[in-house]
């Protein structure tokens, strides 16, 4: 709870792919109690971006990484300036989104591993969370992590629509699940399995906004004000409260996001 209000923080979004204005999206956020904004770097270009708008809009923070479907152009300057950006910002709160995605293949299997492994390295070094983007690649993904001691990683899988079992191996790492506008979703019934399996206190809510609007938006571009139509759902779905789950994930949040994140 915030101020006696409900108050969702979205974990995930990449503000810089929204064709609306910035300070419209953001005070349409808060408005439906959306206090607390993660935008996503994917590649070199939208992660400058993102390091700009932290520092220019107080409820935004944001983190920094080289998504799969990037690894091929991603460079040693490209990495060198993440980490000093991190250190230099404390507004980046995490590492990433980075992994593997074999569903597109826009880069080569073996650069998206090598460019996931410098990034999980990174994180480790940093002691910052990793946001992990995993499709179609469990097997690549578990094997990857393993090669870290466990403990010496944290983070969240996002986007969770992968199976029960890799669920199972995330959670017992200590990571967190998140979880958007895909559960609302008609065929989402092993999205909502692991949803209903998951502790509500590994349990994130983001949107991925521009994509992956929930119903009844779906089709429609994706905003951060939407949050509060995921967290409902979870609600029924959980058969819990909004009020508990607000407050859980949001709670959940700034835990792993520990490094700006003002608790209330």
């Amino acid at each position: 709870m915030k101020n006696g209000k409900i108050d969702w923080i979205d974990t995930h979004c990449h503000l810089n792919m929204i064709d609306e204005d910035l300070s419209d999206l953001i005070s349409t956020g808060i408005k439906q109690g959306v206090n607390q904004f993660i935008t996503i770097g994917t590649e070199d270009s939208s992660n400058r971006w993102v390091a700009e708008c932290c520092e220019t809009n107080e409820p935004v923070s944001g983190s920094l990484g080289i998504h799969p479907h990037y690894a091929s152009s991603a460079n040693q300057e490209h990495f060198d300036w993440i980490k000093s950006e991190i250190l230099r910002n404390k507004k980046i709160l995490a590492v990433g989104e980075c992994g593997f995605d074999l569903f597109y293949n826009r880069s080569p299997k073996e650069e998206q591993k090598q460019v996931f492994n410098e990034q999980l390295e990174l994180a480790q070094e940093l002691d910052l969370p990793v946001i992990i983007h995993s499709r179609e690649a469990e097997e690549e993904t578990k094997d990857l992590l393993m090669g870290f001691s466990k403990g010496s990683l944290q983070g969240v899988f996002h986007s969770f629509t992968s199976s029960l079992e890799l669920a199972r191996f995330a959670l017992d790492l200590g990571f967190y699940l998140s979880f958007n506008g895909i559960c609302t979703f008609p065929k989402s019934d092993l999205v909502r399995e692991v949803l209903c399996y998951t502790p509500l206190d590994r349990i994130l809510l983001e949107t991925d906004a521009p994509f992956l609007a929930p119903v009844p938006y779906r089709g429609k571009t994706n905003v951060p004000a939407n949050i509060p139509v995921i967290g409902n759902f979870v609600a029924d779905l959980l058969s819990s409260s909004v009020e508990k789950v607000s407050m859980a994930t949001s709670n959940n949040a700034r835990k792993l996001f520990n490094r700006k994140i003002d608790a209330n």
